[in-house]
């Protein structure tokens, strides 16, 4: 049998496999290990009942039931009676420039005690123990290796080796607790980024590009440098609401960063007022840009309209980039 990395893109048709929950999510703390660049979590129930998740479901649940690793791991662990009731699904993701293709995630679920002994037993003679918990190697190719883990009786981690063992036993990063602490984290969806990762992988970006990037002015800007971690949420209904919070080290570097967005959306809704496109001109004017403490609020929505024009292609995000 053929084999391939699993890589992040894989992960969106095992959310969609997966989304048949009957029960609300948890709102436990997901693990935020200090080497994740990015921690996005969805409430699986609550985004079943959404048109918009109906749209990307008709278009990639049958890639999903067709997905061979999916459908080995499936087999291999014999979890397709407890996923069928997953009630939410966190994705990781890292920054290693050595491991790319690096992922993790955890699934929350009514696996039960029974189901955690059953298969850490049977997985006993080649699991191994990282942080005291139990890794199961589940899939073994030869260029990678996936293998799961139970955070508890409804949480399982599954994912690539080294991303899974980060997850399980590394400590969480004090600069995305915080961010979390701080996020919307009864929304659908919500989101929390590494930004120190994020900033240093667009200044290296900026480096390799030379004096041609039209950004490279940004490249020593102190409220970019200050950044330290970044929390979103999106709550989806016949409109969709995007909330986010960008931390920095103080709240002068918070002025800043907000001076910097605020300058960059006057310029936006210069060029677009020129096209004369009345759902860009709304989508610029209903953004919120604001300083509070050490961080910095953004907020705006795509309405119903503008939600449609996205569906039918392109047009809308050639609108509002000038």
């Amino acid at each position: 049998m053929k084999s391939r990395r699993w890589v992040v893109q894989d992960v969106l048709p095992l959310l969609v496999l997966l989304a048949t929950a009957s029960a609300p999510a948890l709102a436990e703390k997901p693990p935020l290990p200090l080497k994740a660049n990015a921690v996005i979590h969805f409430d699986l129930e609550r985004l079943r009942e959404s048109a918009l998740y109906s749209a990307v479901e008709e278009s990639v649940s049958p890639f999903a039931r067709s997905n061979e690793q999916l459908q080995m791991f499936l087999e291999a662990t014999d979890l397709s009676a407890a996923t069928a009731k997953t009630k939410g699904f966190t994705i990781y993701s890292f920054s290693d420039p050595q491991h790319p293709k690096d992922f993790a995630g955890v699934l929350t679920s009514a696996f039960g005690e029974e189901t955690r002994a059953r298969l850490e037993q049977a997985y006993a003679p080649v699991a191994r123990n990282v942080g005291g918990r139990i890794i199961m190697p589940v899939i073994q190719t030869p260029d990678t290796e996936i293998v799961m883990s139970f955070l508890g009786p409804e949480r399982l981690t599954f994912g690539t080796a080294r991303a899974v063992e980060l997850v399980v036993s590394e400590r969480d990063s004090q600069s995305m607790v915080a961010a979390y602490q701080r996020t919307a984290t009864r929304r659908p969806i919500w989101g929390i980024i590494n930004a120190r990762d994020v900033v240093d992988s667009l200044m290296a970006g900026l480096d390799t590009d030379g004096g041609d990037n039209p950004l490279a002015i940004l490249r020593d800007h102190p409220a970019l440098r200050s950044l330290t971690a970044i929390g979103f949420s999106i709550e989806l209904g016949k409109d969709v609401f995007f909330e986010l919070r960008a931390f920095t080290d103080s709240p002068e570097d918070a002025r800043l960063l907000a001076d910097l967005i605020k300058g960059a959306l006057a310029l936006g809704q210069l060029g677009i007022s020129q096209t004369k496109d009345a759902d860009a001109v709304d989508f610029f004017r209903g953004v919120i840009a604001e300083s509070e403490r050490d961080s910095v609020y953004v907020s705006f929505t795509l309405t119903e309209r503008q939600i449609e024009r996205l569906k039918d292609g392109e047009a809308l995000l050639q609108d509002l980039i000038p």
